[in-house]
């Protein structure tokens, strides 16, 4: 069924992008005085960003009054599912939001975009398939490694930086596994876990042509060292399928010691943790730290009746000002480099009297972005990240052998590519 969808969604990209025309029956609609209306779908997870996602709406008017947004959203759990069958049904929105992991699925689907200047170059790479352009981004993420300065003190340790090694990781996580609370807290989430991977041993998802290979000797090794962790009693192993955001659930709430997390999560874990916060680029394996680089975008739909009105909407979207404000309510680092210093000034403000913390952070996230590489993944990659969440669970908890795990993620994930 889902290898059905997707050769749907490949056979609706060729119907629209020859359609053409303005019927408005796709993702919008004109009025007699020649506004137009525009769909955008974006996911939200609370009341508090969808009214950051509607003053950007309104930027789009301010700036093009014959312009309008028609905002519909939906959590980011269930925003790709929703995406799908909207865009098989043809009713997806003129403009849409994109992810960098999720691109592939929507190649064939988005309008190819010309990036003006003044964005960071991987911001930009990671949002492009063969070469083309096919969103726009505003933010920019490495993973990183958070961890509990005061526990850390306590515990006699040296704190993480730059050149850490993951010998070093493996100690600290023993050592503060303790008191009922776990060294580290586990993850089966793509980014999460698949960049540490990469630290480890250089384990890659993908091979360079974008082709499955969950199954590759660094891929078997890489896991078996992470589900050590579990096994050694010092990872706090997710408690469901259901539970994506465990490790760094549990590492705000003072229960792991350790977690990875993406950067986009700087401002709200260093604000809610009833400790001091420290982050550091990924533990360094045999060829250095590394880190999967991530972002989101977005992107103009191909079947769209308004094509010109959509591209002037993306371009205010993701334009200086725009990211000026999602940088000024501390949304996510910047794509745009000018506006950057403005998510550091952000954080700062929200925890004046964490300030050293905060540029201490700031300097992890570059460090990271040094050491960083965009994941390009296959088209069926939702599935792929389902189909990880059950049998990755399995190999923490024993149930099953890492190789034989990555074994069935390969022949299920290689059926829908």
């Amino acid at each position: 069924m889902k290898a059905m969808l997707a050769a749907g969604l490949v056979l609706l990209a060729g119907a629209t992008a020859c359609g053409g025309g303005g019927s408005g029956t796709a993702g919008g609609a004109r009025q007699d005085d020649g506004t137009v209306t525009l769909d955008w779908e974006m996911w939200a997870g609370s009341e508090e960003e969808k009214a950051q996602l509607d003053h950007l709406a309104q930027l789009v008017t301010q700036q093009n009054p014959k312009i309008r947004i028609k905002l519909r959203t939906a959590p980011f759990n269930a925003y790709f599912t929703k995406l799908q069958t909207e865009f098989a049904a043809g009713k997806q929105a003129c403009i849409v939001s994109m992810q960098s992991l999720r691109l592939g699925a929507y190649a064939d689907l988005l309008e190819p975009l010309t990036a003006p200047e003044g964005f960071a170059p991987a911001s930009l790479e990671a949002l492009k398939m063969d070469g083309k352009q096919l969103a726009l981004p505003y933010d920019l993420s490495p993973m990183l490694l958070y961890y509990n300065k005061d526990a850390f003190v306590k515990a006699g340790l040296p704190e993480p930086k730059a050149g850490w090694t993951v010998a070093d990781f493996e100690k600290a996580a023993k050592t503060l596994t303790t008191g009922g609370k776990s060294g580290f807290g586990m993850s089966f989430s793509d980014l999460h876990t698949l960049s540490l991977l990469l630290s480890y041993n250089g384990a890659k998802p993908v091979t360079d042509d974008v082709k499955l290979q969950m199954d590759s000797p660094p891929m078997v090794d890489a896991l078996t060292w992470y589900a050590g962790l579990a096994k050694g009693k010092v990872g706090s192993v997710p408690a469901g399928s259901a539970e994506a955001g465990w490790g760094e659930t549990q590492f705000v709430n003072g229960n792991a010691m350790m977690a990875i997390d993406g950067s986009w999560n700087v401002g709200s874990t260093i604000k809610d943790a009833k400790f001091k916060v420290g982050l550091a680029p990924l533990p360094a394996g045999t060829s250095g730290s590394k880190t999967y680089v991530a972002n989101s975008g977005f992107g103009v739909a191909k079947g769209c009746a308004y094509k010109d009105e959509a591209i002037k909407a993306v371009s205010v979207l993701s334009g200086k000002e725009a990211q000026a404000y999602l940088a000024g309510a501390g949304r996510g680092f910047p794509a745009r480099t000018e506006q950057q210093a403005a998510y550091e000034d952000f954080l700062v403000k929200q925890n004046q009297d964490k300030s050293a913390d905060v540029q201490a952070a700031m300097a992890a996230v570059k460090q990271g972005l040094d050491g960083g590489v965009p994941l390009f993944t296959t088209k069926n990659w939702d599935d792929v990240t389902k189909t990880m969440a059950q049998y990755l669970l399995q190999v923490y908890t024993g149930a099953q052998s890492p190789k034989d795990a990555l074994t069935t993620i390969q022949q299920q994930g290689a059926r829908g590519q």
